[in-house]
């Protein structure tokens, strides 16, 4: 990565956690709080920085040596409605370093910007079960990784808050409305489930599963498996949650494809800048009828 384009990575996000940056809710016990970050429909912003590692495999010459680098930046903005229900926009900056690239003349090595992906979600919560709907997509930016195309499909969430943690599911679809690159058709499928084992401490898996319906049937499929452990605790005044993964596909294309991804974030917990002051949620009919129950 070229020095201007850490600087202007980093400066991107040092202005919104600096401007925004907060402790947590001080209701809630860490362990509560980290069984909330584990939940992609709850109402809490973060700001992710996410370093991955990846090893490929697969029957071209070459491709058990390769290796890359990513590194993430992905804000999280919740957005709190008159309702009480929350609409979530992920979107997500990244740059490659030494990607893979298959060829006639073999395997070549390019250091970009990936496209961006982003997604908008709708949630709310039905007593113990947060549930959300929207859509996902990803943006083209021509650079030498680019897919050129612009993707856009449905989401669905279903995550359910256990004592001991959480536990649910993510799918969706991205379809190629637009661009220049191949059609593209991927459905996908996040499985997640953290256990919490006390002081912030938890321990899980939350890996995504593919299939490319443009691909041969026999290398449609990808299919990882994950464990994950992760550390919610304060850093000053910071509230932070570190997480460390080691996620391994076990069915993937032949030819080439990703094999190992190691990935380390850190994840701030800050205020949406663009919401400063989200409106108080509204009353429920129990806390109403005993406010007004003096005045009858």
């Amino acid at each position: 990565m070229s020095t201007w384009n850490q600087v202007r990575l980093t400066a991107v996000a040092l202005v919104l956690l600096g401007a925004q940056s907060v402790g947590a809710n001080e209701n809630l016990s860490v362990d509560d709080l980290a069984k909330e970050l584990a939940n992609p429909g709850a109402a809490n912003a973060t700001l992710n920085f996410k370093t991955e590692y990846r090893s490929f495999d697969g029957s071209l010459p070459g491709a058990s040596d390769a290796g890359s680098l990513t590194f993430t930046f992905q804000p999280v903005f919740p957005f709190k409605l008159p309702n009480g229900n929350n609409l979530i926009f992920r979107p997500a900056l990244g740059y490659v370093v030494d990607a893979p690239r298959p060829g006639a003349g073999g395997i070549s090595d390019v250091s970009a910007w990936n496209d961006i992906p982003f997604d908008l979600l709708y949630s709310w919560q039905n007593d113990a079960w947060t549930i959300g709907a929207g859509i996902v997509g990803s943006v083209p930016i021509g650079s030498s990784v680019s897919s050129e195309n612009w993707l856009l499909g449905p989401s669905f969430l279903a995550v359910r808050t256990f004592d001991w943690g959480v536990a649910g599911i993510f799918p969706f679809h991205n379809e190629k409305i637009g661009g220049s690159g191949p059609d593209a058709s991927i459905t996908s499928l996040q499985y997640f489930l953290f256990y919490g084992l006390g002081g912030g401490w938890q321990i899980g898996t939350g890996p995504t599963i593919t299939y490319n319906w443009e691909a041969p049937s026999d290398d449609a499929l990808t299919f990882p498996i994950q464990l994950a452990v992760s550390k919610t605790t304060a850093i000053g005044s910071q509230i932070v949650k570190l997480n460390l993964s080691a996620e391994r596909n076990v069915i993937r294309p032949d030819d080439f494809s990703e094999d190992w991804t190691f990935t380390f974030t850190v994840s701030p917990v800050v205020k949406n800048p663009f919401q400063p002051n989200p409106p108080a949620p509204p009353v429920d009919a129990a806390t109403r009828a005993a406010v007004l129950a003096p005045v009858r």
